[in-house]
């Protein structure tokens, strides 16, 4: 079975790849980080990341070097951006298959939850678009694994890999990395019934996390140490408990309805199953791996601060729940599986079939045919004629559809650019319009990442009353950054707007939703406008 697994991952990295680069990066946060990583592969400054020509502090710079390594190895385009976050999903669906061998000691197991976890559409939302959650959640998921290992097999060297992988994920997304990591280890402590043990692997452990943890921080507050109560209050106390600030904040119960939408069709027939099954005794891993889960969802609902993937590092833990359930009691309630499985594929097909019908999309129709065609046929097949056992015939059905979503996905999102909130086709325009004369781009009151990664280095960003729009240069050592930067609300600023709207040349990209104040609508005589949805172009 394991042979066979490893060969399914590579026919899904296969999967993952097709036409990775052929929509344009997403606004905001897709954009952001990829422009980042442009800026850190060419300065090669893996310390000091920077947006836009200004220096940018809120994450530690894991998540920015990766993508600059992909932008070296397969130049700077969407799928150097994005190479790395289809391996790392390949990385966590073998991790989740070797601890669950290591723990349940059972190959199907292993390859259920593997599959399951493929199959939650939060886990292919993550690495769709570049973020930080995928990265970090496949570092939890190795630290997991490497710490099971030492648990069960008492390997030391094990234990020190632990403490790196975890430095790691906090260097990924800060020190919200532990919080997953601890809540697994105290569900397995407390189930088991094990106290407390301190050894002095452990205190050097400690020791060495806290280092590797630490470094980026301590290098850049020895430098500037005002950036200690940056990262202390802003980035960690606000970001947690005032979330309004940074404008993310989301009520207690976003997460508990949204997990269970993006948990489906498994956690239907898994909660049936746990509440037919209740008295009886679940074996310790499946425990343990609920409680976590279920401690992830209720900790993280108690921060101020949430957004769609935050909740990421949840769904390894339950997809090796999900998967050790289905495995134990399928067959006892195959009725239940087969019913979720079957509402769930006509679902689907119903949604993908209405894409049909509404106008504002553009489809290459005749692949989307295909592809509705191939599932129907091999869905109905799977779910209504095969004699195959039904662990087989779920998990090949739910693997197959999601790689047709991938697939299709990619094709819409290729011919759908505005609706994916991606600003490259009004770059192509520019561009266009522009050919080879000496320009800039003005982007009034909004910050548009993606702008210079499509547009070069003649990007500024008009900041006016938009806190999208606002950048924090406190920590500049130079004026460098006033090349592209104009607050228009500080003294001089205006008059500098005045001189290059002057030039003809220039070009000044506006949200449809806005427009420059009253007193400087004169400035775009001269100049002709192009609407493009939900920006117009001034050249």
């Amino acid at each position: 079975m394991t042979k066979k697994f490893y060969v399914l991952l590579v026919v899904l990295f296969g999967v993952l790849l097709i036409r990775l680069g052929s929509w344009g990066l997403t606004e905001s946060s897709e954009a952001r980080y990829a422009e980042i990583g442009r800026e850190m592969a060419l300065s090669n400054d893996f310390i000091n990341p920077s947006l836009l020509g200004i220096i940018h502090y809120h994450k530690p710079p894991v998540t920015y070097a990766i993508t600059a390594i992909g932008y070296k190895i397969f130049g700077y385009n969407e799928f150097g951006a994005r190479f790395f976050l289809s391996l790392a999903l390949i990385l966590q669906l073998l991790l989740i298959f070797k601890i669950a061998r290591l723990w349940f000691k059972d190959d199907k197991i292993a390859l259920a939850s593997a599959l399951t976890y493929f199959s939650f559409p939060l886990a292919l939302i993550a690495v769709r678009n570049l973020t930080t959650d995928a990265f970090l959640t496949t570092f939890i998921i190795w630290a997991i694994y490497l710490w099971l290992q030492n648990k069960l097999n008492e390997k030391i060297t094990y234990l020190y890999l632990f403490y790196i992988v975890l430095g790691l994920a906090c260097l990924t997304k800060g020190p919200v990395a532990f919080l997953p990591v601890a809540l697994f280890i105290l569900c397995y402590k407390i189930i088991n019934r094990e106290k407390p043990k301190v050894s002095i692997h452990s205190v050097l452990g400690l020791i060495l996390l806290l280092g590797i943890s630490a470094s980026w921080f301590i290098i850049l507050i020895l430098q500037k140490p005002e950036l200690w109560d940056y990262f202390i209050q802003e980035q960690i106390i606000d970001r947690s408990v005032h979330a309004e600030t940074f404008h993310r904040d989301k009520p207690f119960w976003f997460y508990l309805v949204l997990v269970p939408a993006l948990s489906l069709p498994w956690i239907v027939p898994t909660l049936i199953t746990i509440f037919k099954v209740k008295q009886e005794k679940w074996d310790k891993p499946t425990q343990i791996t609920g409680y976590t889960a279920l401690s992830i969802l209720i900790a993280f609902s108690l921060f101020s601060s949430k957004l769609i993937l935050y909740i990421l590092p949840m769904f390894p833990f339950l997809a090796l729940f999900c998967g050790s359930v289905f495995i134990q009691y399928g067959n006892r309630f195959s009725k239940i599986y087969e019913f979720s499985f079957r509402g769930a594929f006509l679902l689907l097909v119903l949604i993908i079939t209405s894409l049909f019908f509404i106008p504002q999309f553009t489809f290459t129709w005749y692949k989307t045919l295909l592809f509705l065609g191939i599932s129907l046929a091999f869905g109905s097949h799977l779910l209504f004629r095969s004699k195959a056992a039904q662990v087989d015939r779920l998990l090949v059905l739910s693997t197959a559809m999601l790689s047709v979503l991938i697939l299709i996905y990619a094709d819409f999102a290729a011919q759908n650019q505005t609706l994916i909130n991606s600003p490259k086709a009004k770059y192509a325009f520019v561009k266009s319009e522009r050919t080879d004369r000496d320009y800039k781009v003005l982007v009034y009151d909004n910050l548009l990442s993606s702008a210079p990664f499509y547009l070069g280095d003649r990007v500024i960003t008009i900041y006016n009353s938009n806190f999208e729009a606002k950048r924090d240069t406190r920590f500049e050592t130079t004026d460098h950054w006033k090349e592209t930067y104009l607050p228009l609300n500080e003294p001089g600023q205006s008059d500098r707007l005045k001189k290059l709207l002057a030039d003809k040349n220039n070009v000044l990209l506006i949200k449809n939703k806005k427009s420059l104040p009253d007193s400087l609508q004169y400035l775009l005589q001269g100049f002709q406008a192009e609407k493009m949805k939900k920006w117009t172009v001034y050249y």
